[in-house]
């Protein structure tokens, strides 16, 4: 993938002077740069929000992050929760996907990169490594907020965290994205603590709700070339939609998915429908006038956003699952966020009679990533 198309980029001043601000500002010659006073944000122009998020996507903020880089995943009570943890690098993403919650979850557009992540945020996460406990599993991601390696051929961050990450045997880092940018990760002594997952939807979905994100047969070659590297990898079929004809479009996309990576490489797969915040949709529409995937019918969830109706859900699972199972029966498969009767409806058990989702996931990456707890 091509470096993200900028268009401005502000600085806090409190971070001009660092090198990582020097070199993310090397790689982008020729963009105005302007550079606030210490705490100061970019001014929002003037117009209606999707006009502004339009412009939110051009625009990158190089500043300081003041809350905690390391921190639990918001999940819901009301659902089955994965017990992942966030590092957090930044905000916003480059991509342009319909049903992107980041359009509606936050106030400031823009694309945002935080500079003290090398102090603060790493020493957070040493911290947290000298207090595991043995036999204890920590599970990292930094794509919560943004995706993982879209801002990358401008950060050059995950070789970096790979390398850091390398230095440890009871945790690992997930690199979750849709993009292709896996470069800087070849050649690396990354001892399979980092995972490298896709997010994957069929070439339906891919190519009319996904604006600027490469397509399935890339992002798989992609997989298939980090493998190749000895990286484990995971994949995320979320969010899954419907339409007509979903049901065999999205196990064809399981079966190419299986055929071109070994099960053996795939740490998990998970599975989570469509569901959106109220006001996502008003959003989505107004910014992508054609899209048809709010047509459906939606009930309000546990967490008050919407969803499919249960059945739906339940049946849409059942079936990838099943083909999933069949070509892989020792593969993690999980469910995001649903409750324990879509589990059991839908996979036959729970993850309570198991010993609890973060039970099963510390073990399949335990298993696949060989840590040694």
């Amino acid at each position: 993938m091509k470096r993200p198309f900028l268009r401005r980029i502000f600085v806090d001043a409190s971070v001009v002077h660092s090198s990582w601000t020097e070199e993310i500002l090397a790689r982008v010659p020729g963009i105005p740069v302007d550079v606030l006073p210490p705490g100061q944000k970019p001014k929002i122009p003037l117009g209606p929000w999707p006009r502004v998020l339009a412009w939110g996507k051009e625009t990158l903020f190089l500043t300081r992050f003041l809350g905690r880089f390391f921190r639990p995943c918001p999940g819901t009570k009301a659902y089955t929760c994965c017990g992942y943890r966030i590092f957090h690098i930044g905000q916003g993403c480059p991509l342009d996907c319909s049903y992107c919650i980041l359009q509606a979850y936050f106030n400031e557009p823009w694309l945002s990169v935080f500079i003290n992540l090398w102090d603060q945020g790493l020493e957070e996460l040493t911290v947290a490594w000298e207090e595991l406990r043995p036999g204890q599993v920590l599970r990292i991601g930094t794509g919560e907020f943004t995706d993982s390696a879209a801002l990358d051929p401008l950060t050059d961050l995950n070789r970096r965290l790979v390398v850091f990450f390398a230095q440890q045997d009871q945790s690992v880092l997930e690199l979750k994205t849709k993009t292709t940018n896996i470069a800087t990760l070849e050649g690396l002594d990354h001892r399979r603590r980092t995972i490298v997952a896709w997010s994957v939807n069929t070439p339906r979905i891919v190519a009319t709700e996904e604006h600027r994100a490469p397509g399935l047969e890339e992002r798989l070659a992609a997989a298939s070339k980090v493998v190749s590297w000895g990286y484990p990898v995971a994949f995320h079929f979320d969010p899954i939609i419907y339409y007509p004809g979903a049901e065999e479009e999205y196990e064809a996309v399981a079966r190419r998915l299986l055929e071109t990576v070994s099960p053996s490489n795939i740490v998990w797969i998970s599975l989570g429908s469509l569901r959106y915040m109220p006001v996502l949709k008003d959003i989505a529409l107004s910014r992508f006038p054609y899209t048809k995937i709010f047509s459906e019918e939606f009930v309000v969830g546990l967490d008050g956003k919407r969803r499919y109706f249960r059945d739906l859900r339940v049946s849409l699972y059942r079936r990838l699952y099943r083909v999933i199972k069949e070509i892989a029966p020792n593969l993690c498969v999980y469910l995001c966020m649903e409750s324990p009767e879509v589990w059991q409806e839908a996979f036959g058990y729970t993850p309570q009679s198991q010993g609890g989702l973060p039970k099963l996931l510390d073990k399949a990456a335990v298993k696949v990533c060989k840590l040694h707890v």
